[in-house]
């Protein structure tokens, strides 16, 4: 804790909750608005049709409550969520303490809501500009209510099938290292460039059918070792980017080159630097998800893999190509990192239909560092096939993947790809027909949108986009951790696919708690005289993904909320609260908010912090 900065005698008071227990019995002072009655809705109602419903207010506190609004809301869950949608709004009229009134509604059922189970939710004081003396109960919801679409809503489900298109986006950076393919991690201001592939009618796109197969030996053929001594670690995390002898279709995408990592995987439209169980396996979102969404290629043993001669000789990665580019194969004949045995050899072959194969000659004894055995397209989870994660063995036979068939396809609409821009990032350029919809802030994301012409069976097109990296994040030397989303529209297609860049750390573990420091400077508290209360918002584990603090205070207002003496983004809560945005990423900081007192009395901070890998947690402490 930080001495205190005053002639004067301050006590530093940490307070869990000082609020005085009124007494048994007692009515509060403060109104109390509640939504006591929804009455039940027809089982089933048709989307775009109308819905009547009876409402009852009630005020139970011991005040008069002004005039306010109440909220009509459809929603899919148990309780109310502020991304249920609004359907109206109406008065509610000033109540006396215990008095109510019954609201007699009608909404429309909006035309484009999907087919499915709902409720309907009634919230008075639905502004939220009533201080009352419980919170909690202003909101009810109704019976389940099930819309059915009507002729408009169902066509396109009885429509044919879309053109098999595709889409990728990918910022040419591994996501476990942040490194492009010359090893250069980009700093605040660097330029990224993010390119958006859209396809139409190309193998792979709908995935690929797995099936054991007779074991191989490695191919013969044109025999080329790869050179790894532009890497900064040659022998140890290098990859090397070649081009291939044919265009090899993969997810629906045609790639012309691929990177080859020592770790025993090949990557397309990002370097393969990392190694398996570096921070993969550790992400709270699960492994199906980090490979799935954050990585492009095939693993056939993704490991923590070594060419250096460490108890198993001198290891290579060899690129085979056989006459006439009937296939490509890449072989691995490498020791283990920090171990060197057991020795592991393997190979991917590839084949201009879009098939590929994994072989597993030679010894490949269990045990070792632990791997993952895969592929995985990038656009999510469900585009990732995982035979093994965390393994340390290989698999028992040889495997091949051969490409789904894909439905009968036409051309695509002219249509759209898009991404977004980092928050506080900047806009440096784009290709042709792109624009730049809307410039990043600080505090929001950007957009740039590039026009895509119609794509006939097997065509693609590609539109690059450069942004400049975020500056550092407030009291860090590094940008925060930030996220993407890449679009393409044409049409009945619209494909999404996400990307992120985690320059603060890297490691999301789950349920990762929050630890709350309290700290304070400055003297006693004084009418008009600010203050400044310092909280540490810690983790105990590693990163906070996208973390979050809520800062409110008692006999005072305030100011101001910053880090490193940089402003956050922050917007006005209720009751003079401040919610606040902290750099994604953080494990220590501390945050100032600065406070003026209204009074001489005791001066209370409560500050709630939470992130999407860590529970929300509270503390209060004060100043008198």
């Amino acid at each position: 804790m930080k001495p205190v900065r005053s002639a004067f005698a301050v006590l530093l008071i940490l307070v869990l909750g000082l609020a005085a227990a009124a007494p048994a019995g007692a009515k509060s002072a403060l109104p109390n608005l509640a939504v006591t009655k929804v009455s039940k809705p027809p089982k089933t109602k048709t989307v775009g049709s109308k819905i009547k419903l009876i409402v009852k207010v009630a005020n139970k506190g011991g005040s008069q409550a002004p005039a306010t609004k109440l909220g009509l809301y459809l929603g899919k869950g148990k309780k109310h969520k502020k991304k249920d949608r609004r359907l109206k709004r109406v008065k509610v009229k000033s109540l006396a303490a215990g008095k109510g009134q019954k609201l007699k509604l009608k909404a429309l059922l909006p035309k484009k809501t999907k087919p499915g189970t709902y409720r309907l939710f009634a919230c008075v004081d639905d502004t939220r500009r009533v201080k009352e003396s419980r919170e909690n109960d202003n909101c009810r919801g109704s019976k389940k209510l099930r819309l059915l679409g009507n002729a408009k809503t169902l066509a396109p489900l009885l429509a044919p099938l879309p053109p098999a298109a595709a889409f990728s986006m990918s910022d040419g950076l591994d996501w476990g290292f942040i490194e492009d393919a010359e090893q250069r991690d980009p700093k605040a201001g660097d330029p990224v460039t993010v390119n958006l592939t859209a396809a139409n009618g190309i193998p792979g796109q709908a995935g690929y059918t797995r099936t054991g197969v007779a074991s191989e030996p490695f191919r013969s053929g044109n025999a080329t070792t790869l050179d790894y001594s532009g890497s900064t670690s040659s022998e140890d995390d290098g990859q090397v980017t070649v081009p291939l002898p044919f265009a090899f279709p993969f997810g629906g995408i045609e790639e012309q080159s691929i990177s080859v990592s020592t770790n025993g995987w090949v990557s397309f439209r990002s370097p393969a630097w990392d190694y398996w169980n570096d921070a993969q396996p550790y992400d709270y979102r699960g492994g199906p998800f980090v490979v799935g969404e954050f990585e492009r290629g095939m693993m056939p043993y993704w490991a923590d893999l070594d060419l250096r001669e460490q108890g198993a000789g001198t290891g290579s990665v060899t690129e085979v190509v056989a006459p006439g580019n009937a296939w490509v194969a890449f072989q691995w004949d490498v020791g283990q990192h920090s171990g060197g045995a057991p020795r592991r050899t393997f190979q991917v072959v590839l084949f201009p239909d879009g098939s590929f194969r994994f072989d597993y000659p030679g010894e490949n004894a269990g045990g070792g560092n632990e791997a993952f055995v895969g592929y995985s397209l990038g656009t999510g989870p469900k585009s990732a096939d995982i035979i093994a994660e965390s393994t340390q063995a290989v698999p028992t036979s040889s495997l091949l993947f051969t490409p789904n068939a894909l439905p009968a396809a036409g051309p695509t609409e002219a249509g759209t790809v898009t991404t977004s821009l980092p928050k506080g990032s900047s806009f440096v350029s784009a290709d042709a027909g792109c624009t730049l919809t809307s410039a990043p802030t600080a505090s929001s994301y950007g957009l740039v949108s590039c026009d895509v012409p119609s794509l006939a069976v097997g065509q693609q097109v590609a539109r690059n986009v450069v942004y400049a990296t975020p500056p550092n994040a407030p009291g860090e030397s590094r940008p925060a951790n930030y996220r993407y989303l890449g679009t393409y529209t044409a049409g009945p297609v619209k494909l999404t696919d996400g990307d992120e860049v985690n320059h603060l750390s890297p490691v999301m573990e789950a349920m990762t708690p929050i630890e709350i420091v309290p700290q304070f400077s400055g003297g006693p508290p004084q009418a008009g005289v600010p203050m400044t209360f310092e909280p540490i918002i810690h983790s105990l584990k590693h990163g906070l993904d996208e973390p979050s603090a809520t800062f409110s205070v008692t006999n005072a207002t305030i100011s101001s909320v910053t880090i490193a003496g940089q402003a956050i983004p922050c917007t006005s809560g209720p009751a003079g609260s401040i919610d606040c945005e902290l750099p994604s990423g953080i494990v220590n900081r501390e945050v100032d908010v600065v406070v003026v007192p209204i009074t001489t009395g005791t001066v209370e901070l409560t500050t709630t912090a939470e992130a999407l890998n860590a529970p929300s947690v509270t503390r209060t402490f004060g100043v008198s």
